[in-house]
């Protein structure tokens, strides 16, 4: 009879099976991120490791695979409640220990929760990076999610959510997200409802975090002026002892066909409309991602974009206009936002049209083709001019799929083609399919 195998060395088995994949993709020899450092402890815990000798900042920052895709049923915003939790307070460290720990030195804490994932980082003096990563574990293995501390965070998650409803943006991208993808965990507000946080107590917490805080379904990501074998070593000692467990299963989203157009619309106290045209797209890792990114940068990223030159230069009919790919796991959200006076919105929207039909049937310009993947080139660069920027990026692209992505993005955009860009408009970017959101001025 054949015996089953436990579950922590399935888990390190297919782990390893992936990562041998991963790792023999073709490696961009030019990639700024190299060289980097990875290794897998016994347990599935991913640990990277970037070494920036001249930087004096090291970033110590631990991603965990469960957002707000995986609230519970009835409990939307448990996933980021959880987050507003993990420095208040464990048995070694009381209430406002960890964070003077961490100020004393000179550093900072924080955190940050979306629909995929969570994570948490710890920014210090290099020197202190042992401090950081103590602090750290033991805020993600040992918090007490008191009664207490939950009842007053509740009345700090209740004003952020009053000013994420106060803000047009955020407010028409959380709108969009439940029409485009219905009945879908992606459909949850990250932050929650006044209703269903009402319902989260100390047991919740303690469940959610048995459930999803174990090494298997986490990544830790050091950048600075650090060495990786003494990284790797503190970690295993910090998170060895953890042990593997199976991850509760998710449903897989697939990315919805549009058939005709939505239109939401909501007079507000506001000055200037606000829309946002919204397509589902892939997730992050699908190969079409890239090229919806050169898609946004062409139709609405900076002033020779072809919807700045035909909205706001030729017909001044925008005071603001952008485009852009946002992927998640499994889908992703292609948006174009612009703020506007109401009477200009159905010319507005016909030119926008217009300018995703061209896409669709025209080939970009090798200029313009040119102009996207230098502009994607500096953006990566600026944004990973400090530890944490780094640390964030080789991080969220680990959870979506695997770290070489990161270090392999520019080669990635390097190679998309005029052809990869109307294919993909062709596929996802459907003129007369979308759904749109608009926030207009009371009375007009």
């Amino acid at each position: 009879m054949k015996r089953k195998l436990p579950i922590y060395l399935l888990v390190i088995a297919y782990l390893l099976s992936l990562y041998s994949t991963v790792l023999a993709m073709p490696v961009d020899p030019d990639s700024p991120l190299l060289p980097i450092e990875m290794r897998i402890l016994p347990n599935g815990l991913r640990v990277i490791v970037k070494e920036i000798p001249s930087y004096p900042i090291a970033t110590i920052n631990v991603w965990v695979d469960v957002g707000a895709k995986d609230d519970p049923e009835g409990l939307s915003g448990l996933a980021h409640f959880f987050e507003h939790l993990i420095f208040k307070g464990t048995p070694s460290r009381p209430r406002g220990q960890m964070a003077y720990a961490i100020e004393s030195v000179g550093g900072y804490l924080n955190a940050m929760t979306s629909l995929d994932y969570t994570t948490y980082f710890i920014v210090v003096p290099s020197e202190y990076a042992a401090l950081a990563m103590e602090v750290q574990a033991d805020a993600l293995l040992n918090s007490l999610f008191e009664q207490t501390e939950i009842d007053m965070e509740r009345t700090v998650i209740h004003e952020e959510i009053r000013l994420r409803l106060d803000n047009p943006q955020t407010y028409l991208v959380d709108m969009l997200l439940q029409y485009l993808f219905p009945d879908t965990p992606y459909a949850r507000p990250v932050i929650g409802t006044f209703e269903e946080l009402a319902n989260v107590n100390h047991q919740e917490m303690v469940d959610f975090h048995a459930a999803y805080y174990v090494p298997n379904n986490m990544v830790l990501v050091v950048a600075g002026n650090v060495d990786a074998d003494q990284v790797f070593a503190q970690a295993e000692e910090l998170y060895g002892g953890m042990p593997a467990k199976a991850i509760p299963q998710r449903p897989y989203v697939a990315v919805p066909r549009l058939e005709a157009v939505t239109t939401l619309e909501e007079e507000r106290n506001v000055n200037q409309s606000y829309i946002l045209m919204g397509y589902p797209a892939p997730g992050a890792n699908d190969r079409d991602a890239a090229a919806l990114t050169m898609a946004g940068v062409i139709l609405g990223q900076g002033r020779v974009s072809r919807l700045y030159k035909a909205l706001i230069e030729k017909e001044h009919l925008v005071n603001s206009i952008s485009a852009a790919y946002n992927g998640f796991s499994d889908i992703g959200l292609f948006g174009i936002s612009a703020m506007l006076e109401p009477e200009n919105l159905d010319r507005v929207v016909e030119i926008i049209r217009e300018e995703l039909v061209r896409l669709q049937t025209e080939p970009v310009t090798d200029a313009e083709l040119s102009r996207a993947k230098t502009l994607a080139r500096s953006s990566l660069a600026f944004s990973n001019q400090s530890s944490s920027n780094v640390a964030m990026f080789l991080g969220q692209k680990e959870i979506y799929g695997g770290v070489m992505n990161a270090v392999n993005q520019i080669a990635i955009l390097e190679h998309i083609t005029a052809d990869d860009i109307m294919r993909a408009a062709q596929t996802y970017l459907n003129p007369d399919a979308y759904v749109l959101g608009h926030l207009r001025p009371e009375g007009r």
